[in-house]
């Protein structure tokens, strides 16, 4: 104790002042650093108050707390949440009480980020490497060591850990929070909602109330426009939507203007406000007011969430222009289809479908119109079109744009008749000075009469108008529902087609061709067979023409041809050297422009001889577009493959045109074939036998089923024949039993 009065002007001096009472917790955060002095010596409180009044430590002033007991430490604990230091005499109302309540502070308050600095005048109480080993402190001093230099060493060590334990874990919390907040305000619709979700997520982050907070922005994006209030809380909820010119709060005022003038956050002792700007947006800015001062990490933070609020201001404009183009038809401006079916949807909903009706209407020939004037001119048609449209069926009528040039009407009948949905093109269209007549077909539907919702209602509307393009053209057309059932029945046939063909049960059965002469086997041809349940066959007449109308056949063709060359491989292998194969073209896979390519592909992965191929294009095929067909024929030609005329008789053929086509063979139809009886039909045989003849053609009747028919075209002396009388279609392997029967 000498010692300590030697440096008597550093010694603690208690004095007999009353310890500050506790103060109420303010509601912002604090600006000074608390200091909880747990101690039950009056003595204590008194000195290490007085010994450090008037001290700064890092940069703010020092706030006593003080308890006498563990009890009153729990319920100031409980009461202060940004406790710096709690300076914590071990011996009170028991030996231990000070050690024991270390255990409480840290492990049931779970009060972790406080500094504890105990203090004991008994240092043969509590050893001090193992209080230091076994309990959560910071440091252990013993009172007569205290000195006003030394405890206020050992405070601003404490201070300035805690204050980096605070920075780490409000950076934690406050990335969690920018992270959440970006996340929801995405899902914010509209610039209201999202500026008021931004106040709520801005109140979290600071931990104070959305009390006082004001979204503002200006409209342009060169900020010459008057800045508008767009989002307030609380007693600024008034001023939504009003100038901030009528904000009465100079101050406030004052610190938004100056933060959207120079783009940055700005701070102040009353308030701060902060940038938000947004390149999709314009400049926006948000007012706190509050006393709070910021210290470096949230001044940070709040950077950080002002970089993700712009950008979920972006993303929000982004995703409204997404939604406008998923509803909106950019180039017309009129609903799209998607917006037609809500629409329509929202209608059922709430009301019956009797009396509404969905029309729609399509340009005629409007592909020739676009491709002979140009695009802008067929755009500016549209555009017309679109206009008087609107014109002529006004709100409450929905007029949409569903596909190129298709219109569409939704309406009550009172609005929307059969007899006027055409009345907006009967009189020409002033398209840059020119005026243009354009006809239009519309098919039209009865919503009570659609067995479905609105995309159901569009379908049979559409079907309905694609029967009227057939046979109508130019006019309106009602629905029909046989018409509408038989359409749906072969969209659904098709949607079946497609699955078997990609689910691989599809299968190629082959027919024989025989020399009529010696009834000597010359090849077999490749034909599509779709079995289903039951050992059936659906008919290729009914299946064949959909996958044609729908582009399918390019892929079924080429599966076809390929597995049709795999087989004669196969015949090859097994020493049927000579038989040919022939596959039918259609003429999608004709005027494809990979065909060449198609074919040659194939030929290389199968390895047959070109020459062994027979390739059969129907007379209709052959003679529509004979200039582009013909180049393509005599490019196929020229890789080597036969060429075969199928349903010869039934076209109109042009002789000067059929010694151009490089074909091998003229195939007779079966039609004339199967009624040769008639007298008509048994010339149009012999004609064509004797022009194949003329032609230096080989010629092949197909469809003989009897003896009679089989004579008959023996004694036309036809070259080759097929048909049921000599064999039906059938399986590879049941081919290959049947060559080998005939080989006996």
């Amino acid at each position: 104790m000498a010692n300590d009065n030697d440096n008597s002007s550093e010694m603690m001096e208690f004095l007999d002042d009353k310890p500050s009472s506790e103060s109420e917790a303010p509601k912002v955060k604090s600006s000074v650093w608390r200091i909880l002095i747990t101690d039950d010596e009056q003595d204590v409180h008194t000195a290490t108050t007085f010994a450090l009044r008037n001290t700064r430590i890092l940069g703010r002033k020092i706030e006593f707390l003080h308890a006498k007991s563990a009890r009153e430490t729990i319920e100031i604990l409980k009461k202060y949440k940004d406790i710096a230091v709690i300076m914590l005499d071990v011996v009170m109302e028991t030996p231990n009480a000070g050690l024991d309540l270390v255990a409480v502070i840290r492990e049931e308050l779970n009060v972790t980020d406080s500094r504890i600095i105990l203090r004991t005048g008994q240092p043969n109480q509590a050893p001090e490497i193992e209080v230091i080993r076994d309990y959560d402190i910071n440091d252990y001093k013993l009172k007569s060591e205290l000195t006003q230099s030394k405890l206020y060493a050992a405070l601003t060590t404490a201070v300035r850990s805690y204050k980096q334990i605070r920075m780490i874990e409000a950076g934690k919390k406050g990335l969690d929070m920018i992270v959440r907040s970006s996340a929801d305000l995405l899902n914010k619709n509209g610039l209201h909602a999202f500026a008021q979700g931004v106040i709520i997520h801005l109140s979290g982050l600071l931990s104070v109330p959305p009390e006082g907070l004001i979204c503002v922005r200006r409209n342009d994006k060169r900020r010459e426009g008057q800045p508008e209030i767009i989002a307030a809380a609380g007693q600024y909820c008034n001023l939504i939507d009003r100038p901030l010119a009528d904000l009465e709060e100079v101050h406030a005022r004052t610190l938004l203007e100056s933060s959207l003038d120079t783009r940055s956050n700005v701070y102040d002792q009353y308030g701060l406000a902060l940038y938000l700007g947004s390149n999709a947006r314009g400049d926006m800015s948000c007012y706190v007011s509050s006393a709070t001062q910021l210290d470096e990490i949230d001044q940070s933070l709040l950077e950080l969430f002002c970089t993700n609020i712009s950008i979920c201001a972006d993303n929000l404009t982004l995703l409204e222009q997404l939604s406008d183009s998923a509803y909106i038809d950019e180039l017309v401006g009129l609903p799209n289809r998607n917006a037609l079916i809500k629409s329509i949807e929202q209608t059922l909903e709430s009301q019956s479908p009797s009396g509404y009706l969905l029309a729609i209407a399509d340009i005629d020939n409007f592909a020739e119109i676009n491709a002979s004037l140009g695009q802008k001119y067929g755009d500016r048609l549209l555009q017309a079109v679109a206009k008087r449209m609107r014109k002529y069926f006004p709100e409450p009528c929905v007029v949409a744009r569903i596909a190129g040039d298709t219109f569409a009407v939704f309406a009550k009948d009172t609005y929307l008749k059969a007899d006027n949905i055409l009345e907006p093109f009967s009189t020409p269209f002033d398209i840059s000075g020119e005026e243009q007549m354009i006809s239009v077909t519309a098919g039209m539907v009865p919503l009570e009469k659609v067995d479905g919702g609105a995309s159901e209602a569009v379908k049979d509307a559409s079907i309905v108008l694609k029967q009227a393009k057939t046979r109508n053209r130019g006019d309106m057309c009602r629905f029909d529902s046989v018409m509408v059932e038989q359409a749906k029945d072969r969209l659904e046939l098709l949607k079946n087609l497609r699955t078997a063909f990609d689910m691989e049960r599809l299968i190629l059965h082959y027919q024989p061709k025989l020399c009529l002469k010696t009834e000597r086997v010359l090849g077999v041809e490749a034909l599509l067979r779709w079995p289903v349940e039951g050992g059936e066959f659906v008919p290729p007449g009914h299946f064949i023409p959909l996958a044609e109308q729908s582009g399918l056949i390019v892929r079924l063709g080429e599966w076809i041809l390929r597995t049709a060359l795999m087989e004669l491989h196969v015949l090859d292998h097994h020493g049927w050297h000579d038989i040919h194969m022939s596959v039918n073209l259609s003429v999608a896979q004709l005027q494809h422009p990979a065909m060449i390519q198609t074919l040659k592909r194939v030929l290389a992965e199968t390895e047959v001889k070109p020459e062994m191929v027979d390739l059969e294009v129907t007379e209709s095929i052959a003679m529509d577009d004979a200039c582009y067909n013909n180049k393509m024929l005599n490019e196929i030609k020229t890789l080597g493959f036969q060429l075969s005329l199928d349903d010869f008789g039934t076209g109109f053929s042009s002789l000067s045109q059929l010694q151009k086509i490089p074909i091998d063979r003229l195939k007779i139809d079966q039609s004339f074939v199967q009624a040769f009886e008639d007298q008509h039909s048994r010339d149009i045989v012999e004609l064509i036998v004797h022009l194949g003849r003329k032609l230096n053609k080989k010629v092949i009747a197909e469809g003989a089923e009897t003896k009679e028919q089989v004579d008959f075209l023996k004694s036309l002396e036809c070259d080759e024949v097929q048909g049921f009388y000599f064999a039906r279609p059938m399986s590879a392997d049941k081919l290959h039993l049947w060559l080998k029967e005939r080989e006996h």
